[in-house]
């Protein structure tokens, strides 16, 4: 009886142990946490001492503003030392810096032969992902002595910087369509119209019951993103002037916007092809003092000589939350612009 009860125990043992063989394997397999970090943070890890010595150049290199209602950093760095860094090696950016003679974290995000190079020369940039975290972004310098960093930075700060721009751009890119593209009014704007254009689902349509047939007008909330599309039979000659730039635009938001003022000195032109059409693209900033609020603006304007047509779109933004980062909501905006294609 003893013998039997026993085996039956094994067996049960040896079930279970196979039932919970997968789950382990995944669990080792998921090991690594998700990354964490604010938005337009980058945590710079490393010893105080190079702090003090490199941080006016790499804040130069790497905090670079936007043009919003004031200027605006589309990164901002925070400093801990390697020593203290436990929790926050899970950062999603992370750009760390250290030599040779004060390593700590370096066998960690590169191998044996990249440790070798870097004490047979003077230094070296690199660029990793998912060392302590999945989803996140390492970019490094390194050098034989802590002496050699400084140089390191000006030589690859902006690299560096280019380096988180793309990956911010990369995931905006992606997230932006999440909710998939508007394709019913695509594909009515084309059959119809002789054009189309793609907004995310996520952007409602609103207001048609006050704007007239050529006119069209999307938001998307949190933050408000607002878009305004028109289309312009036998247009007059366009003024590029920065007051009558201003001016068209008031004059046509008047109806959904009667109380909002573009800023003339704000006003700022450059030229845009996407889709093999050229574009004008004008950025600056508004104000609604009835509503005490402001914010930027992004527009293009689109000549279409065989169909004697002037496109333009207006893309709103107000963004109040200075922890957000404009830069990739403006990137979202630019996109969606950018989707306008001609019938052909």
């Amino acid at each position: 009886m003893s013998f039997s009860y026993s085996l039956r125990a094994l067996l049960f043992t040896v079930v279970i142990a196979i039932l919970l063989l997968p789950a382990a394997c995944s669990d080792i397999q998921l090991q690594k946490p998700r990354a964490f970090g604010r938005e337009k943070e980058i945590l710079v890890i490393c010893d105080n001492e190079i702090w003090q010595k490199v941080e006016k150049e790499l804040r130069k290199r790497i905090e670079v503003p936007i043009h919003a209602v004031r200027w605006e950093l589309i990164f901002e760095i925070a400093q801990v030392d390697a020593d203290k860094v436990q929790y926050y090696k899970e950062w999603d950016k992370i750009i760390l810096i250290e030599s040779l003679e004060n390593k700590n974290l370096l066998p960690w995000v590169v191998d044996d032969s990249t440790l070798e190079k870097i004490s047979l020369g003077q230094g070296l940039f690199f660029s990793q992902k998912d060392i302590w975290a999945r989803g996140q972004r390492v970019a490094g310098l390194a050098a034989p002595t802590d002496e050699q960093l400084l140089p390191l930075i000006k030589a690859h700060g902006d690299r560096i910087f280019n380096d988180f721009l793309r990956l911010l751009e990369e995931r905006e890119k992606v997230r932006m369509y999440h909710s998939g593209k508007n394709l019913v009014l695509v594909d009515s704007l084309m059959e119809c119209c002789g054009f189309s254009i793609e907004f995310p689902q996520v952007y409602a349509r609103i207001r048609q019951d006050i704007l007239p047939e050529n006119e069209l007008q999307f938001v998307h909330q949190d933050p408000v993103r607002s878009i305004f599309f028109a289309w312009i039979e036998n247009p007059e000659p366009l003024d590029l002037s920065q007051k009558a730039l201003a001016e068209m635009r008031d004059r046509m938001l008047e109806k959904t916007y009667p109380a909002m003022i573009t800023h003339v000195e704000r006003v700022d032109t450059s030229t845009v092809i996407s889709n093999e059409i050229e574009r004008l693209r004008v950025y600056g900033t508004w104000e609604n003092p009835e509503e005490i609020s402001g914010g930027v603006y992004i527009s293009q304007i689109i000549e279409s000589p065989l169909q004697n047509r002037r496109y333009y779109i207006d893309c709103l933004l107000f963004s109040p939350d200075a922890r957000l980062n404009k830069y990739r909501f403006i990137l979202q905006l630019d996109r969606i612009m950018n989707s306008f294609k001609l019938k052909g």
